[in-house]
Formats: structure tokens, C-alpha cells, sequence
């Protein structure tokens, strides 16, 4: 059965809003977006969207490929203006701009995003995974997360700057037992085959397909990639979702899926970083 990351990710902006209200906050993120990737302008906007719908202020400021030191005056800017409580850099930025650097002018009680390693927040795409963890873990009637994947076997395909390295932390520090599938692993079809939850975070095609799933398990999509058709660029992701519907017992599609939840919890930080404040 599909799980819909909208549903779960709309439930965490209802509340949002409604702690927003009763504590009289004016929460503020401000949004760098300094890269060529089609994609990246979708994200954002999406941001923009569900912040609005929150009562989040969100800011964008943009940047051309020559404007690298204009964009860290006013990432130092905003950082030292304590009316904004979050700053994310939309990842990638350009080719010959360096991230690590920029994030390094955040500090870590605005690092929303959760990406520098001194970070007061935990990286929102983690915690997406966790929430649709949680769902299945609801859905299947145990009381909390770590009652459901008790004792399960679990495989996390990828450990990337944004979805698979967080992830991947985030298990570790919950101390839950798992398999990290990257380019050197040993046997990989194995491992999925036999896997009971299978988080991927790898942005390849399709990776995984139904026939190389077992029966009954229950399967996250969060990598995204894109292609050129005809001309123009699909977006696509980790899970074959048609096949994969045939043998999971519930799973997460990329597209619709992983992306609501992963803003949800963005904001949520900012709504925290405000609150704290």
C-alpha cells in the first residue's frame, strides 16, 4: 500500500500553525539560492508555499555564478540579524562555488538544514524518513518507531550531503542495527533481497524494483534524478514505484513522497529555532 508523505507531512503543518498562533511567533527563514539547477528552483518555491501556509516568513535571495562574495556579505548579514531564525543554502550551488565554505558563515543555532556538524537541528530529510517511519510504524499498530523496527532487518542505499549520510546518522544514534549499501558493499542484491525496510537515497533510476524486494517489506524512495526526453528533463526516482507496489507491504514514492515531509520538517526546525529565541 502507498503511504502518502503529503498526508503525513500536511498533519506537522497543521500543527506548526497552530503553535505558531498560540505562542505569537514570527518565525523567519531566509532562502540562498545560488545554483543551476532547474530543479532547485522547484524546491524552493515549494518551501516558499508551505512556509506561507504556516505563518513562516520565508525570504529568498538569489545569486548569479559572479556574485560569490556578494552572497557571503549577505549570509553574514543574516546571520547576525536575530529576526532570522533559519538560513538554508539550496543545495548544489554552483560547480565553482564551494558549500562547505558558505555553510560555515551560518552558525549552528540557524543551521536549519541541519548540515554543519555542530548543528542545533537535525537534517530535515532525516527526519522526513523518520516520520514516514513512523506512519508505517502507525499503520502496522506499534507505539513507536523503534518498537516497529525492532528486530528488522534494514538497509539504507546511499550516503549522501542532504538524505543518505543524515539518515544514516540518525539511525546510528538511535542505535538501530542496519546496512549501509554504498559503491564498495559486497553482494548489495543480497542485502536488499533480504531486507525487511529499505530506505533509498541514491538519485539513481530505478534502483529498486519489485524483483529485488521480498515479499511483505516496506520500502522508502528518497533519491531524486533527472533526465533528458525529447528534449526535455524528467524528473525521476530511487523505486520502480509499479512494481514495487506489487510486493511491498507499504512504501514511500520518491516523487510526492519524501520531498512534503522533508519541508514539513524544515520548518518545524525554524518554528524551534524561533521558539528557542
Amino acid at each position: 500500500m502507498k503511504v502518502s508523505g503529503k498526508e503525513v507531512a500536511d498533519k506537522i503543518l497543521e500543527s506548526l500553525q497552530k503553535e505558531i498562533a498560540e505562542q505569537s511567533l514570527s518565525p523567519k527563514l531566509a532562502i540562498i539560492l545560488a545554483g543551476d539547477n532547474p530543479a532547485s528552483k522547484i524546491y524552493v518555491n515549494r518551501k516558499i508555499k508551505a512556509a506561507q501556509k504556516v505563518g513562516v516568513i520565508a525570504d529568498l535571495y538569489q545569486f548569479q555564478g559572479h556574485e560569490l562574495e556578494k552572497c557571503k556579505e549577505t549570509l553574514q548579514t543574516l546571520d547576525n540579524d536575530p529576526s532570522v531564525h533559519g538560513i538554508i543554502i539550496q543545495y548544489p550551488v554552483f560547480e565553482t562555488w564551494d558549500f562547505a565554505s558558505l555553510a560555515s558563515l551560518v552558525r549552528p543555532e540557524k543551521d536549519v538544514d541541519g548540515f554543519l556538524p555542530d548543528s542545533k537541528f537535525r537534517g530535515a530529510t532525516a527526519l522526513g524518513i523518520w516520520e514516514m517511519l513512523g506512519a508505517f510504524a502507525k499503520l502496522e499498530g506499534f507505539s513507536s518507531t523503534e518498537e516497529f523496527l525492532e528486530g528488522k532487518k534494514i538497509v539504507l542505499l546511499g550516503k549522501g550531503r542532504t538524505a543518505g549520510g543524515p539518515t544514516r546518522d540518525l539511525l546510528t544514534e538511535k542505535q538501530i542495527p542496519f546496512n549501509l549499501i554504498d559503491s564498495k558493499t559486497e553482494n548489495p542484491e543480497e542485502l536488499i533481497k533480504n531486507a525487511d525496510v529499505i530506505i533509498s537515497a541514491t538519485g539513481r533510476k530505478y534502483i529498486i524494483t519489485g524483483d529485488k524486494i521480498k515479499e511483505g517489506s516496506f520500502v522508502i524512495g528518497v533519491g531524486v534524478g533527472k533526465e533528458d526526453v525529447d528534449g526535455e528533463q524528467k524528473i525521476y526516482g530511487d523505486i520502480e514505484e509499479e512494481s514495487v507496489s506489487q510486493k511491498a507491504k507499504l512504501y514511500c514514492p520518491t516523487i510526492g513522497g519524501i520531498g512534503p515531509l522533508t519541508i514539513a520538517c524544515l520548518l518545524r526546525n525554524v518554528v524551534e529555532s524561533a521558539s528557542r529565541s
